[in-house]
């Protein structure tokens, strides 16, 4: 449980790669760079979304959870982020808000036993506030596994891409686009998991995964099936991703802490 903590976030990252073949670039799929250019769009308008996402599974100490909250862009790309995050075990509930302003991270986050007794905190009091700066392991970044980072939809387009219809989600007609991928090294970090295809780590493997766009070209869903190979062999772990994007263009306010709440204790 504490993996998912603060503590967690001092460390940086938890390394986590698979030896992946070599694979031959397909031709660009029009329809995935459309999508592309819709996000980049939003990010140079400084646009919002709302997220959620439900992960299981994955090597150990994975834990199933739920994450909920909103990005923030800029023209770079991903600026501010400001979400909630909830870990499941078998006699306890983590629970921990997160929000990144910049290379400006601040969280509040404790595990909690069923029967209500606090089994860690960070900060040690509740309500407050640790704080970081240039953490890299809680920054948006580049590798990340997420539909609506460019840099996976163009990696995974050069893979090959199919498209088809992707019926209704949520009363919007949507586009199915789907497809698979192999990287050397995947990761687990504060902001998500991430990829490589060029470096190697303790795993790498394949993903496999699913974008739903709407008529605008924006994320509607993504999901991802991720499969973790140890580089010496033996069983593969699978975790499954499923991230759910809404309201796009909806202001979004991200603040943050009182300075009176903001503690230097982890």
């Amino acid at each position: 449980m504490k993996r998912m903590s603060v503590a967690l976030v001092v460390a940086g990252l938890l390394s986590v790669t698979i030896p992946g073949g070599a694979v031959h670039a397909a031709p660009a799929s029009e329809s995935l760079n459309s999508v592309v250019k819709a996000i980049k769009k939003q990010f140079a308008k400084k646009s919002s979304v709302r997220f959620s996402v439900r992960r299981r599974g994955g090597p150990p100490p994975s834990e199933d959870l739920k994450i909920s909250g909103a990005y923030r862009f800029n023209a770079s790309g991903m600026y501010a982020t400001d979400l909630t995050e909830i870990s499941y075990e078998k006699a306890a509930t983590g629970r921990s808000r997160e929000i990144t302003i910049g290379r400006e991270f601040y969280s509040q986050s404790y595990v909690r036993s069923n029967k209500g007794k606090y089994t860690w905190k960070s900060p040690p009091t509740l309500g407050e506030w640790a704080y970081g700066r240039n953490f890299e392991g809680v920054v948006w970044g580049k590798g990340l596994v997420n539909g609506i980072n460019p840099d996976l939809l163009e990696l995974v387009d050069s893979y090959g891409a199919t498209s088809a219809d992707g019926g209704t989600f949520e009363g919007v007609k949507t586009t199915l686009h789907s497809g698979t991928v192999t990287v050397t090294k995947l990761d687990e970090r504060q902001a998500g998991i991430s990829f490589d295809t060029e470096e190697k780590g303790v795993h790498g493997g394949q993903i496999t995964w699913r974008l739903w766009t709407g008529p605008d070209n924006l994320p509607r869903r993504f999901q991802a099936i991720m499969k973790f190979n140890w580089p010496e062999g033996g069983d593969a772990e699978t975790m499954t991703m499923n991230i759910i994007y809404r309201g796009w263009g909806t202001p979004v306010k991200i603040t943050a802490p009182p300075k009176h709440l903001v503690s230097d204790g982890w």
